[in-house]
């Protein structure tokens, strides 16, 4: 945006050096024939000093009505290209004040500006020339002496004094290479009480940045800006704020249909806000946001309300009653504090708040952050502390509760590299989580998922966690101690993003594994496992089609230490099974010292798993050791056999030498 105040620097010091050319011609005489051959001749030592094409169409100045009016001034450049044209500057001015070193504009207005500037790598910009004519050329003693004269001048006499009592400033062009912006009305009124305000109507600009990714092109527009002094107060309002942006690059969810839309390179924000300004100095304000509403159509987020409190240095922020508010969520925090970076003064983004409280619908966010949340419309109770840098943020006192108390859960945990995708690590320990009742079941229904073993997860009754969780590069892990009904669980497992498979373990030393699977028989249990299943959706969906099935696809293997059957306690067991996603087939073997029992089990249906077909099998290990032994006879004798057939073919060999060595 410098690029356009420099815009605004040149075309207003033209502006300028007409008008006071004009106002010396008109004073000397009000006859429109002798101002225009001033015209004339100022723009004839204008173009002398700018060795450029300079034009005026007409000026006209009504010392009676006390108006100005010029019209048609054009500028070239050096090239003699259009450089800088006014269609039209016109003022009401009072001349008496002028006596009294007053200059009051009573209205102005300047239509159809236009400025088409260029700047080459390597070359100088086709505005240069006009920076460098104005330029005062003087040594630095001259400079000191005219410094010295203007301050005793400000002694002995006031300043000239400007005041506009309105301005419009209409239809408005300018091109800084391939930036442009566009106006097309800025009003200003100042009333008879001293009051001001000011509108801004169909402003839009086009700008391109480079970044580390290549260039980003940007579009900005305002409907419409309006600022009104009132009550030692400035108001604020902007309507239909628009900006979109474009990296050049894909949507980072192209082709990622389970990516959330979320995407900085590819925003297209229409915003509406109201603000109340209380004060506004060099370094510090005070203000407050009273309504702010934006919406990303693409993107998918909506932000219905935004308010808050400010008091701002150029060091620190305090915000002050801040409420944040989305279709179905709303978040309130007494209090945020944050230290403002700046590269110069070696200080980084920091920021902290007191404890954020809110309701919450996840179907809120799951377009742009999390497609799965799509149909998560449970309302949950939220509070919790925030802090953070810029690319740190830690949560504190994490509270997040049903209506019914069903689910509750207090936690905490924090995410490091935020500017690092790449190194993005993610973890959250779970002080204490309690689901109650069907709220389990209830939470698995808002998401659109396949239901595996449902029967099973409400047979654990009332569970509580304890553990972490981590969220990693295309990778999550969880761990903890699992409470249930049926007794307690130690486990931990991941979620490999990369190959598209969770794996993990599990450790029980007293679980009602009967009362879980419906299999009455079966009592307390401890064991060990492991497990690995698919959950690749083209893979899965490709077994599928030739399999058909709806179990689960994967492995699970177990050391049971001891478990009890039908009253009968046995130890030792090891049990593999194996599922292919139609059928589920597994072995158990329990070894004891002279016979292993053995048994083989299926199942294709996880809510039946009580009517699995199972067949017993015996391992008698005098008979496996004496086949053992018979084979191992088998095989020395085949060795036998192998080495005296090796000597023979030795000694075949010799002889054959021999024999050569005698012819």
């Amino acid at each position: 945006m410098r690029r356009f105040g420099l815009v605004a620097k040149i075309l207003g010091g033209v502006v300028v050096v007409v008008a006071v050319l004009v106002g010396v011609a008109a004073v000397m005489l009000n006859s429109s024939s002798v101002q225009n051959k001033m015209i004339d001749y100022a723009t004839g030592l204008l173009q002398e000093k700018l060795d450029t094409q300079v034009r005026i169409d007409s000026v006209h100045v009504n010392f009676l009505t006390q108006r100005a009016v010029l019209t048609g001034l054009e500028v070239e450049d050096q090239q003699q290209r259009k450089m800088l044209s006014l269609d039209m500057l016109s003022a009401d001015f009072g001349l008496w004040e002028l006596l009294r070193r007053k200059v009051i504009i009573s209205k102005a207005e300047v239509r159809g500006v236009r400025a088409r500037l260029y700047k080459n790598e390597g070359e100088p910009a086709n505005y240069q020339f006009l920076i460098d004519a104005f330029k005062q050329d003087k040594s630095p003693e001259k400079e000191q002496a005219a410094a010295d004269k203007a301050a005793r001048d400000t002694t002995k006499k006031s300043r000239l004094q400007l005041d506009i009592h309105d301005f419009l400033l209409a239809d408005v062009d300018v091109h800084y290479n391939e930036d442009t912006v566009a106006l097309g009305e800025l009003s200003y009124h100042k009333g008879w009480n001293g009051k001001q305000s000011g509108q801004i109507h169909r402003l839009r600009g086009r700008f391109d940045l480079l970044t580390k990714k290549g260039k980003m092109t940007n579009w900005v527009s305002i409907g419409s800006l309006t600022v009104d002094e009132r009550r030692k107060q400035w108001l604020v309002g902007i309507d239909s704020l628009h900006y979109r942006n474009d990296n050049h690059l894909p949507r980072k969810n192209e082709g990622k249909p389970n990516r959330g839309s979320f995407d900085t390179g590819h925003l297209d924000v229409l915003a509406n806000l109201q603000l109340a300004i209380d004060h506004i100095g060099k370094d510090t304000l005070h203000a407050e946001l009273t309504q702010c509403n934006a919406v990303d159509s693409v993107m998918g987020f909506h932000l219905k309300d935004l308010r808050f409190k400010v008091g701002a240095t150029r060091q620190t922020a305090h915000l002050a009653d801040v409420v944040i508010q989305q279709d179905s969520t709303i978040l309130q925090f007494a209090e945020a504090e944050l230290q403002l970076p700046s590269k110069k003064e070696g200080r980084a983004l920091a920021y902290s708040t007191s404890e954020i409280k809110g309701r919450t619908i996840l179907r809120d966010i799951s377009q742009p952050f999390a497609p799965v949340l799509g149909k998560f419309v449970m309302p949950l109770n939220l509070s919790v502390k925030l802090s953070g840098t810029d690319s740190t943020m830690t949560f504190k006192d994490i509270k997040v509760t049903t209506d019914d108390q069903r689910l509750s859960i207090a936690a905490r945990g924090g995410i490091t590299h935020l500017t690092d995708k790449e190194k993005l690590d993610i973890r959250f320990h779970v002080d204490n989580m309690t689901a109650k009742g069907n709220i389990k079941r209830e939470i698995i229904n808002q998401f659109v998922v396949k239901k595996f073993m449902m029967k099973q997860l409400n047979a654990l009754g009332t569970i509580g966690y304890t553990g972490d969780i981590a969220i990693l590069r295309k990778r999550e892990e969880f761990s903890g101690l699992l409470r249930t009904a049926v007794g307690p669980i130690n486990f931990n497992f991941a979620l490999d993003g990369r190959d598209k498979y969770v794996s993990g373990s599990l450790r029980t030393s007293n679980v009602e594994l009967g009362k879980a699977l419906d299999v009455p028989d079966l009592g307390k249990v401890a064991c060990d496992a492991t497990f690995k299943f698919d959950i690749s959706v083209p893979r899965t969906a490709k077994v599928r089609r030739q399999r058909g099935g709806t179990l689960p696809i994967g492995s699970v293997k177990a050391n049971v230490s001891e478990a009890h059957y039908k009253g009968i306690t046995v130890k030792d067991i090891s049990a593999n099974v194996e599922s292919n996603g139609a059928i589920a087939q597994g072995n158990i073997t329990q070894r004891n010292k002279h016979v292993d029992l053995l048994c083989s089990f299926s199942f294709d249906n996880t809510d039946a798993v009580s009517k699995m077909k199972v067949k017993p099998g015996v391992k008698i290990k005098a008979l496996e050791k004496l086949s053992k032994r018979i084979e191992e006879q088998k095989v020395k004798k085949e060795e036998k056999k192998k080495q005296k057939t090796e000597k023979k073919a030795q000694k075949e060999a010799k002889k054959a030498q021999k024999a050569a060595k005698r012819q």
